[in-house]
């Protein structure tokens, strides 16, 4: 809301006073002009705030499928295979070798979550309310690119409406300067009076030109608001404004407030995540409770030391008792004695062989873990009461700029109203003027003069005109409208 005020406070100072990579150059229609509605619709997607304000709603939309995904069970594998050389501890037998041999080791577990004191229960709650909140920010970036995009055309407008009157009041003072040339070289007037509509003429000429600049630079600030390549081609479609007498209704400020708080996105961002606060508390707060896993595994193992014993062989072994004490006689018999026999055990036969499997569950309770949790809790309350002060920022922001808004419809209003009765009676003056001029009754200097006040006065009013037809635009914005000429 905050961002929103200042592009507001930014749009709202039209500026009538008189004083990176790029996408193709080419409006949507393809007829080469834009129109409001084409420039509007072609920022609110291509501007580069509201592509980066999209990528933050699609980094919000991965975090809502990750809490959802969170509550699938967890799988993972191991495995290692090593080349042993002096001593080391024989994973199939435990038995300590020592000698060349190859061993692994492969194992694989899954857990998944029974209760977790509906921490994620929450949690998914808490991202699918930053998840809409982060659209109604693509929608509120999108608001405010309008809003510039419609002060730059207005300024695009303004300017050329200028450049067009002065045109008139250059051509209108050459004009001037020929007659008088020719009543000088008539000897009817003194050549000074020629000297000084040359030189009202060099200051129409220079702000001919002075209004040229200005609405070039209002074409370069509205093609950068759409992302555009600067172009001498680019131009806009001239609207028909209507004359501000015929739509004089200004909607009282507090009405328009109603209306904003229920439709402005970025109100609603606020309150949604004022919601999202409390569901972080709730999630904290969560860890609080006991934790119940249900976990699985499965493992094998292989050594090369390792033989698979595939029989036994009977042998005879021949012991020699001795029958006299002198040892001089002995007597000789055979005991059977089986013998194992091995052959190489492969690996995988020892893979099958070897597996292991557990299963069963787990709980976690938590009885001391220096404060964390507690801590955890308190920053998401502080976060939550820090939401709900950011929403009522947001409403205060929102009332005191409508307020100013509506302040600023009703003095352009009485500004124009005002600038009309000017031009009118200054309009009179002139023509007086240039009658008495042509008759002698009055010099060069005092013709300029009139004439000059008369050139400030249609300024004034078209500067008057285009900054109340804004400040009703921008009421007009806050009650949800449709901006269009």
């Amino acid at each position: 809301m905050k961002k929103t005020s200042k592009v507001l406070l930014m749009a709202l100072g039209l500026s009538v006073a008189g004083t990176s990579g790029a996408w193709a150059q080419q409006d949507p229609s393809g007829d080469g002009v834009w129109s409001l509605q084409e420039a509007v619709e072609y920022a609110r997607v291509n501007n580069l705030q509201v592509r980066q304000s999209n990528l933050n709603r699609k980094l919000n939309e991965i975090e809502y499928k990750q809490a959802q995904l969170d509550r699938l069970p967890i799988v993972n594998a191991n495995g290692s295979y090593f080349f042993n050389t002096g001593s080391f501890q024989d994973p199939v037998t435990f038995s300590v070798q020592t000698q060349e041999a190859q061993t692994a080791n492969f194992s694989g577990s899954a857990s998944m979550p029974l209760f977790q004191g509906f921490r994620q229960t929450n949690l998914i709650k808490q991202t699918r309310l930053e998840l809409e909140a982060s659209q109604q920010d693509v929608l509120s970036t999108q608001n405010d690119i309008t809003l510039q995009i419609v002060t730059s055309y207005l300024n695009i407008l303004f300017s050329d409406e200028l450049i067009k009157t002065s045109e008139l009041q250059r051509d209108a003072t050459g004009q001037q300067l020929e007659r008088t040339r020719k009543l000088f070289e008539a000897g009817s007037v003194a050549e000074n009076s020629v000297l000084d509509l040359e030189s009202q003429l060099a200051t129409d000429e220079l702000n001919v030109i002075n209004a040229i600049n200005q609405r070039d630079v209002s074409r370069l600030n509205l093609m950068q608001l759409l992302n555009l390549k600067t172009s001498e081609e680019f131009s806009i479609q001239i609207p028909e404004l209507p004359e501000p007498e015929q739509n004089p209704l200004i909607v009282d400020g507090e009405q328009v407030y109603d209306a904003a708080v229920q439709t402005l996105p970025a109100i609603k961002a606020a309150d949604l995540r004022v919601k999202s606060a409390e569901k972080g508390v709730a999630a904290a707060r969560g860890n609080y409770f006991p934790r119940l896993s249900l976990g699985a595994g499965i493992s094998t193992r292989y050594s090369s030391t390792t033989n698979f014993l595939v029989g036994r062989e009977d042998r005879y072994i021949e012991q020699v008792f001795y029958t006299n004490p002198q040892g001089t006689e002995q007597q000789s018999f055979y005991i059977l004695q089986p013998s194992p026999i091995y052959s190489d055990y492969s690996f995988f036969d020892q893979a099958k062989d070897n597996i292991g499997k557990q299963y069963g569950l787990q709980l976690s309770i938590p009885i001391f873990n220096g404060f964390q949790v507690r801590n955890s809790v308190q920053r998401a309350i502080v976060s939550q009461e820090n939401a709900n002060l950011s929403a009522d920022i947001a409403r205060n922001n929102l009332r005191q700029t409508i307020e100013q808004a509506y302040v600023d419809a009703v003095a352009a209003r009485r500004r124009y109203t005002a600038a009309r009765e000017q031009v009118r009676a200054t309009e009179r003056n002139v023509r007086n003027a240039e009658l008495r001029l042509n008759s002698g009754i009055i010099n060069s200097v005092e013709y300029v003069i009139v004439a000059n006040t008369f050139r400030s006065a249609q300024s004034e009013l078209l500067q008057a005109k285009y900054d109340y037809f804004f400040k009703l635009k921008v009421l007009d914005f806050y009650q949800g409208k449709d901006i269009s000429f």
